[in-house]
């Protein structure tokens, strides 16, 4: 008993330590020769496949599943019961007879040892048990199977936020930047044409005019700014880093040439990618052979148990006159309740596999509506992204001519905040429908169940962080 207790207390599972302690741990094994670069997309998304908590979680689920599938493999062997004892008797033990012709009865007699020693090694192999044991073995393969169907899911949609999450929060670092460089200008600009109102300097209409153009561009920038504050916090969660001032993003610049996938018009050949790569569809697929495993297991029940075994025993007994010996033979065991019950077991794990058939239906057509959805999202984005960025080409334009035009004389400083202004506004939601753009072509990939491409070296350099 005391050895016992001394490995219960080795077995014993480490006790949690505090959240604050835990999340220090994980940011020191964050790779800091990949964060102290400013990062780009495939950075941001090696992070955060490696190191993204919830991601974690999933990838134990899947080493237990094997486990599980691994220890299910003991359960094909025979059994194997090995016993062992000592007894002693006092005062021994004593037995007489009766006569059943005369009636009488003889003297105490005994046929046992005080002490004795007794041994036993008996193997048992229930057949039907067997075959049980094989379909649970196939079950928990299918188990691991629907496990990394889940990881794969887990990782598309992860991949999705980190992109989303990434373009935004390097488009509100870019419009912090270029606003606050040029806020105190608009600011002026509309103070100067304020006063010129009070003072009727010029067409007071024209004055206002001035004023509400730039308030509104303003405000316009605003609210794109309010639509991706958060985004810089998003990521770091997405990449299991603790705070927003560990890490630098890839500057924009104002005439970056960003590239973007070109849109397919075969709609039906990204469906049926979908249907032969979803996650979710391999994963009915899996629970769908699990359930009809669950079918032929009843079945089983319903035989009669038939196995053979085998022992070897020993007893100490003086009296005996073989004290080992070895047996062998079949056993058969029936429960009746388990045949009574048969047929509605049965009638359950057939309905429960038609509901999953059922599911796996319905989800194959949510599927293809998904696609068919994200596809045309995309399209839209694509088409007012090439819009925007045509009209930000043009407010360039605007502005430079803009500003030649002030420098020989023939334009006014308004007309040049003006342009500069429109041109910033424009430039700004270039970028915001690019994060949209590339948010769109995340979602089309994770309805169509691609797997996420990362660069080789990249994942070399977030993969030699310790863990």
């Amino acid at each position: 008993m005391l050895v016992l207790g001394l490995s219960a207390c080795a077995l014993e599972p480490e006790q949690l330590g505090g959240i604050r302690q835990d999340l220090q741990r994980h940011a020191e094994a964050l790779p800091q020769n990949v964060l102290s670069r400013p990062l780009n997309v495939d950075d941001a998304i090696a992070l955060a496949v490696a190191h993204n908590l919830d991601s974690r979680v999933k990838l134990l689920e899947e080493v237990l599943a094997q486990g599980k599938a691994d220890l299910s493999i003991f359960a094909l062997l025979p059994q194997m019961a090995a016993k062992g004892g000592v007894a002693h008797r006092g005062p021994e033990k004593a037995t007489r007879s009766r006569d059943l012709t005369t009636g009488s009865t003889g003297n105490y007699s005994t046929s046992d040892s005080q002490t004795t020693r007794t041994y036993d090694l008996t193997a048992t192999w229930n057949l039907v048990d067997f075959g049980i044991a094989m379909l649970r073995a196939d079950q928990e393969e299918d188990r691991v199977a629907l496990a990394v169907e889940k990881r794969r899911r887990a990782l598309h949609l992860l991949v999705q936020d980190v992109q989303a999450a990434y373009w935004k929060a390097v488009v509100n670092e870019y419009a912090e930047k270029k606003y606050n460089a040029l806020e105190l200008k608009l600011m002026r600009s509309v103070a100067d044409a304020e006063n010129a109102e009070r003072s009727r300097v010029g067409d007071p209409m024209q004055m206002l005019a001035h004023q509400r153009a730039i308030v509104d561009t303003m405000r316009q920038i605003a609210e794109m700014q309010r639509q991706t504050a958060t985004a810089r916090a998003d990521l770091a969660g997405l990449m299991g880093v603790e705070s927003v001032a560990s890490f630098q993003l890839a500057e924009l610049e104002d005439g970056a040439e960003l590239k973007v996938d070109a849109a397919t018009d075969d709609v039906e050949s990204l469906q049926q990618v979908a249907l032969d790569n979803r996650p979710e569809l391999r994963g009915e697929e899996a629970q769908f052979r699990i359930d009809v495993q669950d079918i032929y297991t009843e079945l089983l029940k319903t035989l009669p148990g038939i196995g053979p075994f085998i022992g070897r025993h020993y007893d100490s007994n003086a009296y005996l006159k073989n004290n080992a010996w070895a047996d062998a033979g079949v056993q058969v065991a029936w429960n009746l309740v388990d045949v009574l019950s048969a047929p509605k077991r049965i009638e359950q794990a057939k309905n429960v596999a038609e509901i999953t058939r059922a599911r796996r239906l319905a989800l194959g057509m949510a599927v293809v509506t998904q696609v068919r959805v994200a596809d045309i999202q995309y399209h839209q984005a694509l088409k007012e992204y090439r819009l925007t960025e045509q009209m930000a080409a043009i407010d360039r334009r605007i502005t430079s001519l803009a500003q030649k035009s002030r420098n020989a004389g023939s334009g006014s400083a308004m007309e040049e905040m003006k342009a500069e202004a429109s041109a910033m506004l424009s430039t700004l939601r270039r970028f915001i429908l690019y994060s949209d753009v590339q948010a769109a072509r995340a979602r089309l990939n994770a309805a169509m169940g691609v797997e996420p491409h990362r660069p080789a070296e990249v994942a070399n350099d977030v993969a030699q962080a310790p863990r």
